[in-house]
């Protein structure tokens, strides 16, 4: 068993440092952009507009050692953590800076700052969301919307498939209208069952909600994730379930039903014949979240997890299923009890200036991701961005002090106003491999650049020699 987890946590520590060599080759070949080569357009979605929030006012906070792993080095330890103290002294951050590191090996915390203290996590929150979703469901299974036809009556059923496209839908009202033919049936009623998941908007949204074009309302079933105009942070549907009954209608006219009367709510009948379409894998769902970092896809996992725990699907529960999930998983690691205190998740995708995520839990959680003992948890390693690469890290780190890290550090962005976060996986010099959580908190809006660059500087450090 010992030589077979070596050889595993090294083949994960070289897929970290791939990327590096990988980087150097595709920005000498002008594959992607880089130092080495004229800056090429972004190919993939980068970072949205950054969400609303209260400022508050500014409380320069102490920065208390953390515990140091006992196999780990002290002295090398100590310069991890002097060179990302070192940036709490930028202007923008003046003091107000936290951090975790944890060694994936052992779980024990390298170096940290101002570790334990609940902070808001912004849109790295999503990393625990992934978790949750994949501890609790296979990254296999796929969400199932069906067309039952029975009694001149076709009902739609949804499971919470919030990315049907176009073609699947009329797919769904081709196979549907055949299966009313086959009934000697050309006038039917509609109905949709959205039983599987209740769904809706969540308060703790606030300001950051449908209107502002942040997330579309968690839904049984949406086309396109409710967006109207197909940009991520563009008009959001207010009534998910209701437009994908609308456009099915109007497929199963163009099918040559007639459709008679309004779209009723029902519970399909057992044992009807009926059509089907499916989503992609749930493993390629968090995939995409955690690249774009998509709130409704991201609140539509957290529902997920509740349905797969047995609780209500509303967003409260889907919210308290995620944290229930995260404390389990915490208590797991030996991440103390006081450091749980103040731990709070109030949605699925961080847009609620009400949650709460101390560094040392995220980081905790990012050490096991990349500590190779949790199969389940592992795509998550593969599915953050990599620094001046991929998704919304594409157009980060290019900076002359912040490129050393490109290719090399893995993170998810956040950005909540008054708090710029960066939680992920990378590889120290000495080898080891970390989970780590970044926090600059307590700026002002205007100073928002300024900040997500301090926030790489300190995420370099932990790649750059001393």
């Amino acid at each position: 068993m010992v030589p077979e987890r070596i050889w595993r946590n090294t083949a994960i520590a070289l897929c970290i440092a791939v990327p590096a060599s990988f980087y150097l080759l595709g920005d000498l070949a002008d594959a992607f952009p880089g130092v080495l080569t004229v800056r090429s357009e972004q190919s993939e979605p980068g970072a949205g507009p950054a969400a609303e929030a209260e400022d508050w006012e500014r409380v320069t906070t102490p920065a208390p050692q953390g515990h140091v792993a006992p196999e780990v080095d002290e002295e090398a330890a100590a310069d991890v953590a002097t060179r990302m103290d070192a940036h709490a002294g930028l202007p923008v951050v003046e003091g107000n800076l936290a951090y975790s590191v944890v060694d994936a090996d052992s779980g024990e915390q390298i170096a940290a700052r101002d570790a334990e203290t609940a902070r808001i996590p912004a849109s790295t929150l999503k990393l625990l969301t992934a978790a949750a979703v994949l501890r609790v469901r296979d990254a296999d299974e796929v969400l199932t919307t069906s067309a039952v036809v029975s009694d001149g009556t076709i009902t739609l059923v949804g499971e919470g498939d919030m990315t049907l496209t176009e073609d699947k839908l009329t797919s769904l009202a081709e196979d549907a209208a055949t299966l009313a033919a086959e009934q000697d049936t050309d006038t039917v009623a509609l109905a949709v069952d959205t039983t599987a998941l209740t769904g809706g908007e969540n308060p703790a949204w606030g300001d950051n909600g449908i209107d502002g074009g942040w997330v579309t309302p968690t839904a049984a079933m949406a086309l396109e994730e409710g967006w109207l105009d197909g940009e991520q942070y563009g008009a959001k549907s207010a009534d998910p379930v209701g437009d994908v009954a609308e456009r099915f209608r109007e497929l199963l006219e163009e099918q040559g039903l007639t459709v008679e009367g309004d779209v009723a709510s029902a519970e399909a009948p057992t044992g009807a014949a009926a059509a089907e379409v499916t989503s992609a894998p749930l493993g390629e769902i968090v995939r995409h979240t955690l690249l774009i970092s998509d709130n409704t896809t991201a609140e539509l996992l957290a529902h997920l997890v509740a349905q797969a725990r047995g609780e209500d699907t509303t967003p409260e529960a889907a919210a308290a299923a995620v944290e229930a999930e995260i404390r389990e998983l915490a208590a797991e690691l030996g991440v103390p009890e006081e450091d749980l205190e103040a731990f709070e998740i109030a949605d699925g995708s961080g847009l609620s200036r009400d949650n709460r995520v101390p560094p040392t839990v995220l980081a905790s959680v990012l050490g096991e991701v990349a500590s190779g003992d949790v199969a389940e948890l592992e795509q998550i390693l593969y599915d953050v961005p990599i620094a001046a690469l991929s998704g919304t890290l594409a157009d980060r780190f290019d900076a002359e002090d912040t490129s050393q890290a490109a290719g090399l550090v893995r993170g998810k962005t956040g950005y909540l106003g008054g708090a710029a976060t960066l939680a992920g996986i990378t590889t120290l010099p000495d080898g080891r491999t970390v989970g780590y959580s970044i926090i600059v908190h307590g700026f002002e809006g205007s100073e928002a650049a300024d900040a997500r660059a301090a926030v790489d500087e300190v995420a370099a450090e932990l790649v750059s020699g001393s």
